[in-house]
């Protein structure tokens, strides 16, 4: 589909369309502040970058955030009455949000070659338009194994979603422009997802309205004396757990409609053809084509080869790919176990709320962000947060008050939310090729969704309050994926001095050096 590009290509591209063209130094591993300046001032590039950044980070943050809401609203439905409507005893929860993971999982790899062969465009806003038809069907339901298919669907739709904005983000910026961008689209999803348990308790109030057959209103409970359940009736009115799903669903379709007329395509489609890459254009020729060359000049890779499954699947044998790939399980293991598992921590065993932890750790991922794109350094920051989280999991375990294990909460939230950005830049800025980042995308989310299912079971309510079997197995991961950062580190240091020295090129590209 797409022909194999020489390195002159894109030059001579530019040039019979009668753009600036400057040349495109295959041996340049320049940074965004040495990248094309021949038509454009200082001013008028911060312009195109901040409509970039409005039209790609911002839409697809929006997108991000809904796919959050519809993953996680399960949990307040369920204390709402979805628990007794639906007959949820023994693991039937549990399996219920299992099931979610084991599409996500393996439509993972496809899903991204698929972003490249139909477009950003269509591709999301399909996507997320079919997870919001699903998520309204989840309102409607009328047993658990009605439900268990709906998110297994949901988990179908959303496959692929996270790595391939991340994937197309990595095509818009350079590679030390890249992890601003990259947390910014992470929390654009997860600030709004915080709040996701008091919307949902307060759509859960809209109980009763509506109309439908009698079994929709099955949400009057009379509860003995002790606490226990003795009786259903059924009420008018739809059940307020079943306009949770109704209420987000709707926003779900209503957002990809909008996502529809405002996502753009990568970069060189717009150049190509802007009428193809984005429905509402944003950019003229002579601003994409300026955007195309400091990518191009970045890491020397805008044009996609011809897609081949034996060369894309021959991606997956660089060791970088799995190193990756088993960092990112292992954050994914202590983020989502932490996350679980704050509420019976704070709430039950401290009476402390979530959120001041959360709204640090947010502030930390910017800041974080900000200095490691400023000093082009990624592993020294995923390293010094690796400790924290460290220190932070020793006091909630072994912490003797509640001040100090709160204290402890501060850093062992970090995982969830500075370093899957930074580990995700990492990894962006020491591959080339569409293709290859297409894949280690891929495989890096579905390592971080493997391990946030392992997560789920970490924490145990049994081994309140302390929870030793669960902190125990955050700090085997943390310590385990220090080490990893350290031998990855160690690789980039002694091949870029090899390659300093004349001898094996990295990537295949003379002048390109691993990101430390």
């Amino acid at each position: 589909m797409y022909p194999k590009q020489n390195d002159n290509t894109l030059e001579k591209k530019l040039e019979s369309k009668n753009v600036y063209a400057t040349e495109v130094d295959a041996g340049s591993s320049s940074s965004s502040n040495s990248l094309p300046t021949s038509l454009f001032n200082e001013k008028e590039q911060r312009r195109i970058i901040w409509h970039i950044d409005r039209r790609v980070v911002a839409v697809l943050g929006a997108m991000y955030a809904v796919s959050m809401l519809d993953r996680f609203n399960t949990g307040v439905a369920l204390i709402t009455g979805m628990g007794v409507d639906l007959e949820l005893k023994g693991s039937r929860y549990n399996m219920i949000n299992a099931m979610f993971f084991v599409p996500y999982l393996l439509f993972q790899l496809p899903a991204t070659v698929l972003l490249r062969h139909i477009g950003a465009r269509h591709f999301l806003s399909i996507a997320t338009f079919l997870w919001g038809v699903t998520t309204i069907g989840c309102g409607f339901v009328s047993s658990w194994t009605d439900l268990m298919a709906l998110r297994m669907c949901l988990g179908l739709w959303e496959a692929g979603f996270f790595p391939s904005c991340l994937y197309l983000l990595s095509s818009w910026y350079p590679r030390y422009d890249l992890q601003k961008r990259n947390a910014g689209f992470f929390l654009l999803g997860l600030v709004p997802s915080a709040f996701c348990g008091i919307m949902s308790y307060g759509i859960s109030h809209m109980n009763g309205l509506g109309s439908g057959p009698e079994w929709l209103g099955k949400h009057n409970i009379e509860m003995s004396p002790t606490g226990m359940p003795i009786g259903m009736s059924y009420g008018g009115g739809i059940a307020g757990w079943r306009w949770i799903f109704i209420i987000f669903g709707t926003v779900t379709c209503a957002l990809a409609i909008w996502g529809y007329f405002l996502v753009v395509d990568f970069p060189e489609k717009l150049l190509a053809d802007g009428s193809k890459g984005c429905y509402v254009k944003f950019l003229t020729k002579e601003e994409a084509s300026w955007v195309v060359e400091r990518i191009e000049k970045d890491r020397n890779d805008v044009m996609p080869t011809q897609f081949n499954v034996l060369e894309y699947i021959k991606c997956a044998g660089d060791f970088k790919v799995w190193a990756f790939a088993f960092m990112y399980g292992l954050v994914g293991l202590i983020g989502y176990g932490i996350g679980f598992a704050l509420p019976m921590l704070l709430m039950d065993s401290m009476g402390f709320s979530a959120t001041p932890p959360y709204i640090m750790a947010a502030i930390a991922t910017w800041f974080v962000a900000v200095y490691s794109d400023k000093w082009r350094l990624r592993s020294p920051f995923i390293l010094l947060c690796l400790v924290l989280v460290f220190i932070g999991l020793c006091l909630i375990g072994f912490a003797s008050n509640h001040g100090a294990q709160y204290f402890g909460v501060f850093f062992a939230a970090l995982p969830q939310c500075a370093m899957i950005p930074a580990l995700l830049t990492w990894q962006a800025n020491n591959v080339r090729g569409q293709w290859k980042r297409a894949l280690i995308s891929a495989f890096s989310v579905g390592a971080g969704a493997a391990g946030g299912l392992g997560g789920s079971f970490i924490f145990k309510t049994e081994d309140k309050p302390h929870f030793y079997p669960g902190i125990a197995t955050c700090l085997a991961a943390t310590f385990t994926c220090f080490v990893v950062v350290l031998l990855l580190l160690l690789m980039f240091i002694r091949a870029n001095k090899r390659a300093a020295a004349g001898g094996k090129a990295i990537e295949g590209l003379e002048g390109f050096r691993y990101t430390l």
